[in-house]
């Protein structure tokens, strides 16, 4: 750790006497000692200080500034430190080999010294070059201020490094090895939903039945996947994650109702195109697309058969493409389909939960399939293949409204545990659902009546089944909220915001949520600009389960409106990956997170679930009215390119440069004005939607007005 003294103190020659009590002085050989102003031995003062530490960031040196300033001081004593430990990262003023910088100790206030005392200050800054070592980000600076030695302040704090770097750009790059990606998942891309042999999806029926058919062609990527993979070469990726039909391998769901050849052959069609190009398969076995005649027969995910059918399916992938493939993902973001399908009945298979508690079936159920093909994988496929398989995690952060409210604090962690911890705990934790969660699903359940609480319990033999079983952790980040504590039962705030917790997390009262009106966002209205969420969502894991092993930004990303004059000039989507990417940087660089991968969302527009082709998330434009589905780079691919062929920012890169240029605007609502639908071309609709009671995200459409036509039994919207 390497320090440099912009201010110091003037030297101050020896007196000589005992000591035994510590404080610290400058400019006195070790042996010296004082009481620099005769009186009553105070010791250290428990009144508010008077002095402050200012950490800031030099973006041209790339070094940090700290600044102890206050009322007049003799000495300072300054160290680094992490939470949870007193042992010192690095000690500064002294160290003796500075400017004749010493430690002093004072006896008692009777000691005296005959030389002249030292020089007042009302301030020390020196530059702080971080040192070659990881998890920078959790270091904050103490400071002991000695006005006297019976007048001195212990434990003046700054903040960490991590807070003061969260909104910053910082140059610097991941390792090599990392994958740059982008995510797309098969009903949404592929097409062909009717096609040699593939059977009918939960998807498939849904769109159906409310007069929806953009999934039936989608962006006819069953046909054009050497597309899909060239448009991956062109951006400069490493990897490209896609999910399998369960229906176009396994027609009814079933290994007995027979594997289907073809669906074999496009997936190892595809699977073999990338690795010629270069490129690392990173394969999600379901991506909300469930087989219908499994809802039909059984009732999907609620119920348990379900396990069986699934871990069938997997061993059918694992057996097929394992040998090529070493990324498998269980389930893509279970929260999303699991609430969206089973609770809010805005995607497939499009079920009303009045009572809460189908959609917690429905998790157990997707819950023990994880672990159960986990198991499967690791028992029959790990010694030969050497993969690795994990699952992929969709959830907020959440943040206090007042940080200062103790009750505000808690409905953030609340938030966090309905949300992340419904899965994340039974896997990654102690094998069950989030004591909270229990505890408040159990109140909540009394209150009403119940003989037992709503949430299913696991056996102690499933709950040793469940933990552990993932070999890595995928994130889908995209946004933030703000929550509070508040009774009031008003769905929409002052700031016109919807109060989403009270359709998707029901059992969570007394408690709203909200955002900043200063974050940006794009054309989809849940999803706001706030980058720093991701190491502050990475922080939260990583300490609530006391996990460090490997992560992937498996999503993110912003969407415009459709249109019938496309904009390729996709400035907002430059400044969005530039904010995101460089997140990932610092939280590989700055707190010595093991991150893996950078999944955009997504190759090209697609069909965004209940929203069709309305919301535009892709780096390429793709013409639906084109039977070929023509797909066209837009201007943002070129800053993904530069940024994925560089493992990120290295110091020096014009990109770099640029990414420092515009950081600051791309924080402002301005880069983003070009998400919404033109004035005098194609209106979309959505936006046009009265957002108090009606909204509109991937797959799941809800809102006041849209709760009561579902609760009158009409599904057909």
């Amino acid at each position: 750790m390497k320090w440099l003294v912009l201010l110091v103190f003037l030297s101050w020659p020896a007196g000589l006497c005992s000591a035994t009590s510590v404080c610290w002085l400058f400019g006195a050989p070790e042996s010296a000692c004082v009481d620099m102003e005769p009186g009553a031995w105070s010791g250290p003062q428990d009144t508010p200080s008077p002095y402050s530490i200012q950490l800031t960031y030099d973006k041209d040196s790339h070094n940090f500034n700290v600044r102890v300033a206050g009322d007049q001081f003799r000495s300072v004593l300054l160290q680094a430190r992490r939470p949870g430990s007193t042992e010192p990262v690095g000690t500064f003023l002294p160290p003796s080999q500075f400017s004749g910088l010493k430690l002093l100790t004072c006896s008692a206030p009777g000691d005296s010294v005959t030389n002249r005392w030292p020089s007042m200050k009302n301030e020390v800054e020196v530059t702080w070059e971080p040192p070659s070592q990881t998890n920078l980000g959790s270091i904050y600076f103490v400071a002991t201020v000695v006005r006297t030695c019976g007048n001195y302040w212990v434990g003046v704090q700054s903040q960490s490094v991590a807070d003061l770097t969260r909104d910053i750009f910082w140059p610097g790059t991941v390792p090599d090895g990392y994958l740059w990606s982008t995510a797309t998942a098969s009903y949404q891309i592929e097409g062909a939903w009717n096609v040699n042999g593939k059977g009918e999806s939960m998807w498939d029926r849904f769109q159906h039945v409310n007069g929806r058919y953009a999934g039936d062609d989608a962006c006819k990527s069953y046909d054009y996947y050497a597309r899909d993979v060239e448009m991956s070469d062109e951006l400069g990726l490493n990897s490209y994650r896609f999910s399998i039909s369960w229906t176009r391998i396994l027609p009814d769901g079933t290994v007995a109702g027979g594997i289907n050849q073809d669906g074999i052959d496009y997936y190892n069609n595809l699977i073999n195109e990338l690795l010629i190009n270069g490129m690392t398969p990173y394969i999600s076995l379901y991506h909300w697309d469930g087989p219908q005649a499994l809802q039909d027969q059984y009732g999907g995910w609620v119920s348990e058969t379900m396990v069986d059918f699934f871990n069938d399916y997997a061993r059918v992938c694992f057996q097929a493409f394992g040998d090529r493939v070493k990324h498998w993902v269980t389930f893509n973001e279970p929260w999303s389909f699991v609430v969206g399908g089973y609770g809010i009945a805005g995607g497939a298979p499009g079920i009303w939960d009045a009572n809460y508690t189908v959609q917690y079936q429905a998790a157990h159920n997707v819950i023990r399939a994880h672990a159960r093909a986990w198991h499967t994988y690791d028992e029959e496929f790990r010694a030969e293949q050497q993969g690795s398989c994990g699952i992929v995690i969709g959830s907020l952060w959440s943040e206090p409204l007042d940080p200062d409210n103790p009750q505000d604090v808690l409905g953030s962690h609340l938030y966090q545990q309905f949300f992340m911890g419904w899965y994340a705990n039974p896997i990654f934790g102690n094998g069950n659902y989030p004591q909270e969660m229990i505890d408040v699903i159990a109140a909540n359940s009394q209150q009403e009546g119940w003989p037992e609480s709503r949430l299913p319990v696991f056996t102690e033999e499933e709950i040793l089944y469940n933990r552990g079983t993932a070999d890595f952790v995928g994130l889908n980040q995209y946004s933030a909220r703000l929550i509070y504590a508040s009774n009031d039962t008003s769905p929409v705030d002052q700031n016109g915001w919807f109060n989403w917790m009270s359709i998707m997390i029901p059992d969570l009262r007394g408690y709203k949520e909200t955002v900043d009106p200063s974050w940006p966002q794009g054309e989809m209205i849940f999803l706001l600009v706030t980058p720093w969420c991701v190491r502050r969502q990475l922080e939260f894991f990583r300490g609530m389960y006391q996990y460090d092993g490997p992560f992937y930004l498996t999503e993110t990303g912003i969407s415009e409106a459709e249109s019938d004059q496309p904009d390729l000039n996709d400035i907002w989507r430059t400044c969005y990956y530039t904010l995101y990417t460089n997140e990932v940087v610092k939280a590989v660089e700055l707190d010595g997170v093991d991150h893996r991968g950078f999944f955009a969302w997504t190759l090209m527009d697609n069909v965004e679930w209940g929203s069709e082709t309305h919301e535009r998330f892709g780096l390429f434009y793709t013409n639906f009215s084109d039977p070929a589905r023509t797909r066209t780079a837009k201007n943002s691919v070129a800053t993904y390119r530069d940024i994925a062929t560089t493992n990120g920012f290295p110091a020096g890169a014009p990109h770099t440069e640029t990414a420092r240029a515009i950081w600051d605007w791309c924080h402002t609502w301005e880069p983003y004005e070009g998400t919404k639908p033109p004035a005098g071309t194609f209106n979309t609709g959505v936006r046009t939607a009265d957002p108090t009671v009606d909204y509109f995200l991937p797959g799941v459409r809800a809102g006041a007005v849209y709760r009561d036509k579902v609760n009158n039994n009409n599904n057909n919207l």
